[in-house]
This record gives C-alpha cells, sequence and structure tokens, in this order.
C-alpha cells in the first residue's frame, strides 16, 4: 500500500514550507500544498495521511479574513476525520482555536532565537529555534504541553495533532524575507534571527527533522528510514 500524501496549508507567498519541503522529498512522502487564502473551498481532510498548517502573518485574535476562519473549520474537519494536523505558529494557534483552546495578544512579542523547557526532549528538541509570533496560546481541553518558555507554551499535543509556536520549517532565506517585510515593527531583538543564522542553522535543522518523524510517527505515515533515502 502507498503512502498517502499530506496536505499543507500555506497562507501566504512568503510562508512557503521551507524545510518540510527538503524533509517531505528525503523521506518519500508526497506533499499537496493548497492556498487557503485564494481557494474558496479547501480538499477533504480525510484523502490524507496529515496535514501541516503553515504560519502567518495574520492573527486569530480580533476580527478574522473568512479565509482565517476556513482554515480553523477544516482543521475541525480534520480532527472529526481522525486526520493528524502539524500547526506550526499561526498554523498552532488555529490548531488551538479549532479543539477548542484560545489565543490572545501578548504583551511583549517573541523575535528571536529561544531556548525551551521541553518535557519530551526526543519529541521537542530544547532549541534553538526561531520564534516570531505575537500572539499566545491558551491549550484547549486535555491538550497535553510538551515545552514551553518565559512566554509560555511552545508545543503542545492533543490526540495525535501537535501544535508549535516557533518556526522548525525557517530556512535562512525565510527568515531574511520575514524580517525584511516586518522591518518597520519588529522590535530590536529581531535582529538576532540573522545575526545569529549562521550559527544556529544546522542545530534547528536537526531539531526541525527530529520534529518533523516524530509527527510523522505519530501519525501513523510510513516514511523511507533516513538511511534508506536519497
Amino acid at each position: 500500500m502507498s503512502t498517502p500524501p499530506a496536505v499543507v496549508l500555506q497562507t501566504q507567498d512568503s510562508c512557503p514550507p521551507g524545510l518540510l519541503a527538503g524533509w517531505a522529498m528525503r523521506r518519500g512522502l508526497e506533499l499537496d500544498v493548497v492556498r487557503v487564502d485564494r481557494w474558496s473551498e479547501l480538499p477533504d481532510p480525510a484523502e490524507y495521511g496529515f496535514g501541516v498548517a503553515l504560519g502567518s502573518y495574520a492573527s486569530l485574535t480580533g476580527a478574522r479574513s473568512a479565509w482565517v476562519e476556513r482554515e480553523v473549520e477544516w482543521i475541525r474537519r480534520a480532527d472529526a476525520a481522525c486526520v493528524p494536523v502539524l500547526g506550526i505558529c499561526f498554523g498552532a494557534q488555529a490548531l488551538a482555536v479549532a479543539l477548542g483552546g484560545s489565543v490572545r495578544r501578548m504583551a511583549r512579542p517573541e523575535f528571536d532565537w529561544i531556548e525551551l523547557d521541553t518535557f519530551d526532549s526526543d519529541r521537542i528538541p530544547a532549541g534553538p529555534w526561531a520564534a516570531l509570533h505575537e500572539d499566545s496560546i491558551a491549550l484547549p481541553p486535555l491538550a497535553y504541553e510538551l515545552a514551553r518558555n518565559r512566554a509560555g507554551s511552545q508545543a503542545f499535543t492533543l490526540d495525535r495533532h501537535v501544535g508549535v509556536q516557533f518556526h522548525p520549517e525557517a530556512t535562512g532565506a525565510l527568515l531574511s524575507r520575514w524580517v525584511s517585510d516586518r522591518r518597520q515593527s519588529l522590535p530590536p531583538s529581531a535582529a538576532r534571527l540573522l545575526t545569529h543564522a549562521h550559527e544556529h542553522a544546522t542545530a534547528a535543522a536537526r531539531g526541525a527533522l527530529r520534529l518533523f518523524d516524530w509527527f510523522a510517527s505519530q501519525a501513523c505515515v510510513g516514511l523511507l528510514m533516513p538511511e534508506l533515502a536519497t
């Protein structure tokens, strides 16, 4: 039996799958990337082995765009169909809201390389991770917190879903784009995302692969073993 594809919910041009795409290629997994900000209808979650909800400059606090509501509803449908979802940053916030949690604006946004207090380092390495977010998550009922720091919850799981506030998919090019796009509104700490990018790139990429592999195993998706991937 062939491995079913995974669906990636992309919200804007500047937030593509990044390292996730390279990981999927190495593991022999097909990614079907859809644009929730452009498509009026999204594919049936039941057609996929799992879903990934990527980041966005949008927020789930205050008034929400139609596509934001569409993404939250799609995640609810995925949950009902027992399709695991990995939420990344905004995607994690959408996952939390879809499962009964909430999102609030942070008093101090987090734009920096971060280290975590992780309760399961085999699944969620302590870091370094690139963080760029202004909203924090109140966990859904029955969710289990996997990692946190002074800013609040940074990773959680519920059933086979996983949400992370940081950006495991981030590449140097993506970080440059995100910082450039929002330069006027970013705090001084955001400069460290670029100045320390080369220093942290290898460790962050290694942690991302571990996280993606663990999520796929939790989603019961068969992958090529690293030693067999070419």
